[in-house]
């Protein structure tokens, strides 16, 4: 039996973290205040101390609740515990994975202010590096493009521009897996302190119950089956690369167990696309263990990246759809969910171009996303609306160039899924 256990969007956030990335060790009693350093392999007491971290949380947003409830609300108290709350919120953020390479670009930015560019170089010698170390948990290419724009710029001299590109690559480092349920959480605090700070208690109410009980109910654990199983198979990537055809075939293993977990589920494309993968993941297995070891053969080394592609669409839909429940409190966000999906669609139509070599399916898939954002495009409206009209001319300029040069291809998805991912990020 498939059982379901429902966590609350700040616990699934840091829940899902503890499955790729860590933190220092804290002490047994939880101190709230910022204390952590770069992700390592975190122990079982590291995961259950940032557990409680986010279960305290979530207790200081329900004392805010209860200081707003009864004769007489106290707004003052209610804004002391969202405090509280906010300090956790901090402790979780500083313990991503992304965290360190995030203060980075800051201490980048802010010598642009009043150094030469050419004296803000180095700055970048840092950031180059966290980016290698990070292709485990989040997309680098887009990020590594920016940058070297931010480079280029400097050198050029035009701080700007070089401004600019550092935004860029700063926002290109999202970390699904926590990021999306951790910026739910802490703008539905954010609002029911405007909603206190204007003297309407019942507002705030309404908005903390939402995070409180309503705002992202997840069937997520966090040893979450869809992240082990893109953790491993980008593991197997890397050693059927570096010829450690064992490993990889350990790794693989690993992953048809979290897929056929994740075949378990009580969401329908889940289901279907981790039982589909199931298989395929399995000959991958077979296949290497008849090749030997040598030189890699390019058919494995490709299904193998299609595999990794397809379950990180997948891991990453699962996350993106644990923030759309409180959104029934905002307008825009009921487009959400259309563009979710039409990420997804964008995803599968990218591993069918180039790693299937199959274009009529990767029209049909592209046609299915166009599906989604044209019916975004309905739900949405002012800056959001604006938003998915530009994804929407990426899309068309995908289309357009599908048989064309594939670095301008390999651009163009690039650039529309990292728009789709900031309109989610930002809904």
């Amino acid at each position: 039996m498939n059982t379901k256990t429902t966590v609350k969007p700040l616990v699934a956030a840091i829940l899902v973290a503890l499955a790729v990335s860590g933190v220092a060790r804290a002490e047994s009693v939880i101190k709230e205040e910022v204390n952590v350093t770069a992700p390592q392999r975190v122990s079982a007491q590291d995961e259950a101390t940032i557990s409680a971290s986010a279960v305290k949380a979530l207790r200081h947003i329900a004392a805010a609740r209860g200081e707003l409830n009864g004769d007489n609300p106290d707004a003052e108290k209610a804004k002391a515990e969202l405090a509280q709350a906010d300090k956790l919120l901090d402790i979780i953020r500083a313990a991503l994975p992304t965290a360190q390479i995030k203060d980075r670009i800051w201490v980048a930015k802010k010598h642009l202010e009043y150094e030469d560019t050419q004296a803000v170089l180095p700055d970048l010698i840092p950031i180059y590096a966290s980016l290698d170390e990070l292709v485990d948990y989040v997309p680098t290419s887009q990020a590594k493009q920016h940058l070297d724009d931010a480079k280029q710029a400097m050198k050029d001299g035009d701080k700007a521009q070089a401004r600019e590109n550092l935004d860029a690559t700063d926002d290109a480092l999202l970390y699904v897996e926590a990021d999306l349920p951790l910026h739910a959480t802490q703008t539905l605090v954010d609002q029911a302190r405007a909603d206190l700070s204007k003297g309407d208690t019942k507002a705030a109410d309404t908005v903390l119950t939402a995070a409180e009980d309503n705002v992202v109910l997840v069937s997520f654990r966090f040893d979450s089956p869809l992240t082990l199983a893109k953790a491993a198979l980008w593991r197997a990537n890397q050693e059927y690369l570096a010829g450690e055809s064992d490993y990889a075939k350990a790794d693989l293993n690993d992953a048809v167990k979290q897929l056929e977990q994740a075949a378990k589920s009580g969401d329908d494309i889940t289901r279907k696309a981790a039982t589909d993968l199931v298989p395929e993941v399995r000959e991958l297995h077979d296949a290497i263990a008849d090749t030997g070891t040598g030189t890699a053969d390019e058919g494995i080394k490709s299904r193998l990246a299609s595999n990794w592609h397809r379950v990180k669409a997948l891991s990453e839909r699962s996350v993106e759809s644990l923030s759309t429940g409180w959104q029934r409190l905002r307008a825009e966000g009921v487009a959400k969910k259309d563009l979710i999906e039409a990420k997804l669609q964008l995803a599968y139509a990218r591993i069918d171009h180039f790693y299937s070599q199959d274009d009529a399916a990767a029209k049909v898939e592209l046609a299915e996303a166009r599906g989604y954002l044209d019916a975004a495009l309905k739900k949405a409206d002012g800056e959001a609306r604006k938003e998915v009209e530009n994804a929407s001319k990426m899309f068309d300029r995908i289309d357009k160039d599908l048989k064309g040069d594939a670095k301008v291809v390999a651009a163009r998805f690039g650039e529309a899924e990292s728009q789709l991912s900031a309109i989610i990020h930002q809904l």
